[in-house]
């Protein structure tokens, strides 16, 4: 009899731990979905910019809970993630220049605009990222003047390609 009252003591403490359990995982897991849904405008195009800027090989960006804050997360296209630091240094630049373009649309959306301005950040970008990230800073210019440094030739090519009406400056 005191066995059976023993096993059936842990019997219910173990239920209890699984609907514990159960319960934690649920919560975290709504937290993470309302994270997704509410997340800001400006991550929302921080993610879709770093998209268009990989080409697809990343699909966007999401933030991942760490003790004393967050992570920054790229997801890549074949459903792995990858942490913002663990990025090889041509998409952490891309990382980059997709969480300035989207800090300033945010910026520029609620103040008088002011410059963009960009020093060959590309240098590293291949000629299709190069397309995109010009494509990006042509739509830009609708808010507010893009100023892009550069001494490669190439990009200043590659932005007369991609961006009707675009300005290039030289200076000798």
């Amino acid at each position: 009899a005191e066995r059976r009252t023993v096993l059936l003591e842990i019997e219910e403490k173990a239920v209890r731990y699984i609907e514990l359990k159960l319960g934690v995982m649920a919560a975290g897991n709504a937290l993470r979905v309302y994270r997704e849904r509410h997340r800001s405008g400006m991550m929302k195009r921080a993610s879709d910019a770093f998209a268009l800027i990989t080409r697809g090989q990343y699909s966007g960006l999401a933030t991942q809970p760490v003790k004393g804050g967050e992570v920054l997360i790229a997801l890549q296209r074949d459903g792995q993630s990858k942490v913002a630091d663990a990025l090889s240094k041509g998409a952490r630049f891309q990382l980059y220049l997709a969480l300035r373009l989207a800090g300033y649309y945010e910026f520029a959306q609620f103040r008088p605009s002011v410059p963009f301005i960009a020093d060959d950040i590309m240098e590293t970008f291949d000629h299709f990222r190069s397309e995109e990230v010009f494509r990006l800073f042509g739509q830009m210019a609708s808010a507010g003047q893009v100023i892009y440094l550069t001494h490669h030739q190439h990009l200043c090519e590659i932005a007369k390609a991609v961006v009707p009406g675009v300005t290039i400056h030289e200076l000798a």
